[in-house]
């Protein structure tokens, strides 16, 4: 009789192990955010205000107000992290562009350079029509008050639709760089494929825009919060994709997620690099000027 034979275990039905670096980047991002929620004053909106802090001026004469409260970021910053989201989702969602990971034909990034433009230009110029810098240029350049170096006032709308221009054009670099640097079956097609496709995405972000203009100055708790989410949201998912794309080029061996739950890894380390931007552009801020509302001397 043929002695019995133990089972062998079948390691194609073995859970595979988990690396160390995986277990360091979820102990980091635990520290990360415990630090934040302990070194941060209490009240989710003040919170919030500390993640808009790490990326942008927050002066209130160039922020929107709602609900008698300041958001978290300026005009141009609220367009700019609120647009990128967006058109991550768009990318994701509406298009299924999940895997593409080819950048858009170069006339479709004729526009996207120009909205970059629009946003670097209209920020000089609004940068140097009050403050300090326009106190400079005004010794220079005979112009009316409050009117930047470009020769026009600067506007609350403009500010916000370049911003949501920008982070439109951010998203269509950043999808395609996403893709192509975490998944291991990525698609070889663009992100981006038509006019039609382009359209879509500035049809979204001026709808976008136009909801923030309306929603701007309401005594509305629900439009403060949904504006607040929507902006910091756009910042934390801007670094964590950033953060995930950075860890596997460093380690390429993590680039093998086929679907989401198996990007943990990398993603984790993208919230760890997220975490460092925010706590280190905070506490360099406070450190700086002692303060996270505004800029001494420019309002």
């Amino acid at each position: 009789m043929r002695a019995y034979e133990l089972p062998t275990e079948d390691p194609l039905v073995r859970r595979p192990s988990v690396p160390g670096i995986a277990w360091v980047g979820v102990g980091l991002a635990i520290v990360g955010i415990a630090l934040f929620l302990i070194g941060t004053p209490d009240g989710f909106l003040r919170k919030m205000d500390y993640v808009g802090a790490a990326v942008c001026h927050r002066r209130p004469s160039h922020s929107f107000t709602v609900d008698g409260r300041q958001l978290p970021l300026c005009q141009r910053c609220t367009g700019t992290f609120s647009g990128a989201l967006m058109g991550i989702l768009v990318h994701w969602g509406l298009l299924r562009r999940r895997r593409a990971m080819r950048f858009p034909h170069w006339t479709l990034m004729v526009p996207v350079v120009l909205f970059a433009a629009a946003w670097g230009l209209d920020g000089i110029n609004s940068t140097t029509s009050d403050g300090q810098f326009g106190m400079l240029l005004q010794q220079f350049i005979s112009r009316p008050e409050g009117v930047g170096v470009l020769g026009y006032a600067p506007q609350p709308w403009l500010r916000l639709l370049t911003g949501a221009l920008m982070g439109m054009a951010m998203s269509i670099i950043l999808v395609p760089a996403f893709n192509q640097s975490v998944w291991a079956d990525a698609e070889d097609e663009p992100a981006l494929r038509s006019w039609h496709e382009l359209a879509l995405l500035i049809a979204v972000e001026l709808a976008m825009t136009g909801l923030i203009l309306l929603l701007e100055g309401l005594p509305s708790r629900a439009a403060l919060y949904a504006l607040t989410i929507t902006s910091v949201l756009g910042v934390v998912t801007m670094f964590t994709l950033l953060g995930a794309m950075m860890i596997v080029l460093v380690i390429p061996r993590l680039a093998t997620a086929r679907r989401w739950r198996e990007a943990w890894i990398p993603l984790t380390w993208g919230v760890v690099f997220a975490l460092v931007i925010v706590i280190g552009m905070d506490a360099s801020r406070l450190w700086l000027t002692g303060t996270i509302d505004g800029v001494p001397g420019m309002d």
